[in-house]
């Protein structure tokens, strides 16, 4: 499960049913959400713990059974602590293309001409469709694809229906034009994590002095951009140990770490044991 790279490369899903469920707990190797973006929405519903989320630099606190809706374009990322939480990508445009009048409605939010308020708390009608689309996903019990659409379309139903679509302001125009330079830092990083990055070299990527970028980098990802380049390196060791049979100090070496000790160091910081640890737990 790689979703969390900065647009994702992979389909969720098939043509005909474009739909991908990703239940994670705090055994998997992708446990933490490095911020990222894709096309498709993503609906997170958390089942225990809490959940720190990030959406465009605006931070929420998930409880178990929350949910959130994430549209796509958004940049977002996030830390589960204690936390089980499912994950249901998918694409709003397929689903909808059968109702005109739906993706019209949809469609200024899709756009990111309006906003909606992302967050809907346990209990409420959206939180509760959310649930019962994934809880389909998750058993596939004859029929299930109904009913994943079904409660999907009642979820956005009771989302447009409802006072948590309005418009946009000044300062959100503002931050969606600093999410789309940040954005190319991320891509940069993708591409290039195992090769050396200096700070110069990310600042370049959106035009920015070093310290100004240093400062609204953190903002909207809650790391400082050295931070977030070893957390990618390290999230991508983590994916490297669990996948494959390669020695700890060549997966070092393929993530951007030339210095194994300082590697060591690191993953220790991040995860709170050492790399052989890690993989011992892992197997």
């Amino acid at each position: 499960m790689k979703y969390i790279d900065y647009r994702e490369k992979r389909n969720h899903g098939t043509k005909e049913f474009p739909f991908a469920l990703y239940h994670v707990t705090d055994e998997h190797p992708r446990y933490n959400m490095i911020h990222h973006w894709h096309t498709e929405c993503e609906l997170i519903v958390v089942r225990s713990g809490s959940f720190e989320l990030s959406i465009d630099g605006k931070e929420h606190t998930l409880g178990a059974g929350d949910c959130s809706l994430i549209m796509g374009g958004s940049l977002h990322g996030g830390v589960p602590d204690k936390c089980v939480y499912d994950c249901l990508v998918f694409d709003i445009s397929a689903i909808l293309k059968g109702c005109p009048d739906c993706l019209t409605a949809m469609q200024p939010i899709v756009n990111h001409e309006k906003q909606i308020s992302s967050v809907f708390m346990s209990g409420s009608a959206t939180a509760s469709y959310a649930a019962a689309a994934v809880d389909a996903m998750i058993k596939k019990e004859s029929g299930y694809e109904f009913f994943v659409l079904g409660n999907l379309l009642s979820m956005l139903g009771s989302v447009t229906a409802s006072d948590d679509v309005y418009p946009l302001t000044e300062t959100t125009t503002g931050d969606i034009k600093k999410i789309r330079k940040f954005k190319k830092v991320l891509s940069y990083i993708e591409t290039h994590y195992k090769e050396p990055i200096t700070l110069a070299d990310m600042a370049k990527q959106c035009g920015m002095n070093r310290n100004y970028f240093c400062r609204a980098f953190k903002e909207y990802t809650s790391k400082t951009p050295v931070e977030y380049l070893n957390y990618y390196r390290i999230e991508s060791a983590c994916e490297q140990i669990v996948g494959t049979d390669d020695k700890l100090i060549d997966i070092a070496m393929n993530c951007g770490f030339n210095d194994y000790s300082y590697f060591i160091k690191v993953f220790k910081n991040h995860k709170g044991v050492t790399p052989r640890d890690y993989c011992r737990k892992s197997f």
